[in-house]
């Protein structure tokens, strides 16, 4: 409704340009909505990872989450950003990371906007050395020097996936993502895969053994 309004008052002859990161259907409806006979311009496929982000899935029994998790921040020295589904998960998952030694903020939508502004600005300064965040941060955010990301949860759609592991391996540095995934999760990891085009390699650090489809 917003955007009606605002073109509304617009000329009726003008050029009209939607940038969007993604294009799903509703986005795309939209903009066929407002727009007369468009040209797309694609950057690059949707589903599309950097070549630039080393990605591991490791298989793993919710109890071994946690060791996992601290040997990842342990070897990896730089910034990382860690994705849990839920705003819940993230507020329990940064008070973890805390007792781990290590300085983190939480970005989440239980946050206030100063809050939420904080965390962002710890990070970007160093004084955060780690981000716990749901898919909040997944878009929109952009820190270049984080090094590793950190998929605590599997996340919920397999679009999702790209989003956050593209926040690392940006302006041409390389950068790391890992998943942790209980074996009952591999589906969704399939489903990542598939939007790939490719297979994931298994991480070192899992604790149990892959399922076979």
């Amino acid at each position: 409704p917003i955007i009606k309004r605002i073109l509304d008052l617009t000329p009726e002859n003008r050029q009209t340009l939607l940038f969007s990161a993604t294009m799903p259907k509703e986005i795309e409806e939209l903009a066929l909505s407002h727009m007369r006979n468009p040209a797309r311009v694609e950057i690059a496929p949707q589903g599309t990872a950097s070549e630039l982000v080393e990605q591991e899935v490791a298989y793993v029994t919710h109890d071994d989450k946690r060791d996992v998790l601290e040997k990842l921040l342990g070897d990896n020295n730089g910034p990382a950003l860690v994705f849990t589904r839920t705003r819940h998960g993230a507020r329990k998952l940064a008070v973890i990371v805390r007792e781990m030694g290590h300085h983190a903020g939480e970005l989440h939508s239980d946050r206030t906007l100063a809050q939420r502004q904080s965390a962002m600005e710890g990070f970007r300064t160093g004084y955060h050395r780690v981000l716990v965040a749901t898919d909040i941060a997944a878009r929109g955010i952009d820190v270049k020097a984080i090094s590793l990301i950190v998929n605590w949860d599997v996340p919920e759609h397999a679009e999702d996936y790209v989003h956050r592991i593209g926040r690392t391996g940006r302006a041409g540095a390389t950068g790391k993502a890992v998943t942790l995934v209980l074996r009952e999760q591999a589906r969704e990891v399939r489903d990542i895969e598939k939007l790939l085009g490719t297979e994931i390699p298994i991480s070192d650090l899992s604790t149990v053994s892959a399922p076979v489809f």
